[in-house]
């Protein structure tokens, strides 16, 4: 099989998270929502409410953003506040300092550079669930990390379906044609992610060739020189 393009996940992948963000973007949500819980409790509460909205977006196959999130926390809590869009607006925009402030890392500092060559030889797409990170900021967020050249983006958020449905995949299939200029088989684009479900059951749905890396960065170094080769 010959590897006529490369669709890759983020984080688990290519991005490690700053340890300092998520505590920074708590405190910063807790002190404008809820400053009578206790730093420890909201945090507990954000992070079994951010695991609950992720397993909601895998079965139902779309985006679960930053208000849904922030809402079943507030909901978990106990709190009667309803989110204006104005207050989404305010508290995205703070999230979005805190996040470059506090900018994701590469897993492996050999992977940006590896990415812009291979996209200098073949399509290349990052196709990812966002979460609370919508697609406009990831983008800041992975030139901050590093990232660079001719690389295609699919983000959950901007076309609707989040993975595994396999229609984020026939998306990025979609667009790495378009940078080829010609039709390619799903079977040669290839797919490295690190979630056995979102990942290597999703884009197979999509006819998706896959490589399931583990989240240390050298193994998707490894995936992608193999795919160079291939």
């Amino acid at each position: 099989m010959t590897v006529k393009a490369i669709s890759l996940d983020i984080w688990g992948t290519l991005l490690r998270s700053d340890p300092a963000f998520k505590p920074a973007r708590n405190e910063m949500l807790r002190a404008v929502l809820a400053p009578e819980v206790a730093a420890d409790e909201f945090n507990r509460v954000m992070r079994e409410c951010d695991r609950e909205a992720d397993e909601i977006s895998m079965g139902r196959g779309t985006d679960v953003g930053f208000a849904e999130r922030v809402e079943l926390t507030l909901a978990a809590l106990g709190s009667a506040i309803a989110l204006t869009p104005a207050d989404v607006d305010r508290l995205m925009h703070a999230q979005a300092e805190l996040a470059r402030a506090h900018h994701p890392l590469p897993l492996d500092e050999r992977l940006p550079d590896l990415v812009a060559e291979l996209a200098e030889t073949r399509p290349v797409v990052l196709t990812s669930n966002t979460g609370m990170l919508p697609g406009v900021l990831m983008r800041d967020l992975l030139a901050l990390a590093g990232f660079h050249g001719k690389v295609g983006m699919v983000f959950s958020n901007e076309v609707g379906w989040a993975k595994p449905d396999r229609r984020i995949f026939e998306t990025a299939i979609t667009l790495v044609e378009g940078t080829a200029g010609e039709p390619i088989a799903s079977s040669c684009v290839v797919h490295v992610g690190d979630n056995a479900v979102a990942d290597e059951q999703g884009a197979r749905a999509a006819g998706m060739t896959t490589a399931l890396v583990r989240p240390d960065g050298k193994s998707t170094v490894d995936a992608l020189e193999h795919a160079r080769r291939g």
